[in-house]
């Protein structure tokens, strides 16, 4: 494929990977690094191992990308406009869309069907701390920013669909897809094995399937609202410079 403008598409990789890839991929490396190098399967040790890969990752790697990311959205607000747009609307819908998988989410939390709070799990994680006051505020921001990365993902990879209808059906496959991923990687699946099957089965795995069925549902719609008529197309489409105007 010839590209005609590569300093666009440049800047759709580069919001694609600090927008998408690092801000997700902090929960499963440093979940990955205790689990896995580290060794440690209890919570609360796995959880002071991943503050060990996450006290290195956020100030280098996380924090530095949402500095790039935030430039990226910036220049392109003007210069190109349909970038900004799928950035803008896949963060924000993705961050949306995580209210709506916590209302489901929240009922395995009160019934004991999820190993722990992912708030909490998160808070320390990323503070080392105990101290409710400081943990629990930056989990629920790791939480809806992972939430908001995987609505960016969404919107630059299927972008605006045909109808309503497909904007839902797509939304629900990305979900699916989550669903997987979250099963089959750190922290969850060393934890209570693939798709729960050493913990509570099958509440775990009904509960977090449609949790991530309601988020894709819900991230589906709003994309699709929000982009649907602008930037039609998935990611090659939007990064061939087809469908969505660039220009103001």
């Amino acid at each position: 494929m010839m590209f005609r403008d590569k300093k666009r598409v440049g800047f759709i990789l580069l919001a694609f990977l600090t927008g998408g890839a690092i801000p997700i991929q902090l929960v499963t490396l440093s979940f990955g690094y205790a689990q896995y190098i580290k060794k440690m399967l209890l919570a609360p040790k796995a959880i002071m191992a991943a503050y060990e890969f996450a006290s290195v990752y956020i100030p280098w790697v996380y924090a530095p990308a949402m500095v790039a990311l935030l430039a990226i959205t910036l220049y392109c607000r003007h210069n190109y406009p349909d970038i900004f747009r799928r950035i803008v609307v896949g963060l924000s819908m993705g961050a949306v869309a995580t209210i709506a998988l916590d209302a489901v989410r929240q009922t395995g939390v009160v019934n004991g069907w999820l190993p722990g709070d992912t708030i909490v799990m998160f808070g320390k994680m990323a503070t080392g701390s105990r101290n409710f006051s400081l943990f629990y505020p930056v989990g629920e921001l790791v939480h809806y920013m992972n939430g908001a990365g995987f609505g960016l993902f969404y919107a630059f990879v299927f972008g605006g669909r045909q109808s309503y209808v497909a904007g839902a059906w797509w939304g629900m496959v990305w979900g699916l897809l989550v669903e997987i991923g979250m099963m089959t990687l750190p922290p969850m699946a060393p934890m209570v094995g693939m798709f729960g099957i050493n913990f509570r089965w099958p509440e775990l795995f009904i509960l977090t399937l449609v949790a991530h069925i309601v988020f894709g549902l819900t991230l589906g719609l709003l994309v699709q609202h929000f982009l649907g008529k602008e930037d039609p197309g998935g990611f090659l489409t939007f990064i061939g410079g087809r469908g969505g105007g660039t220009s103001s």
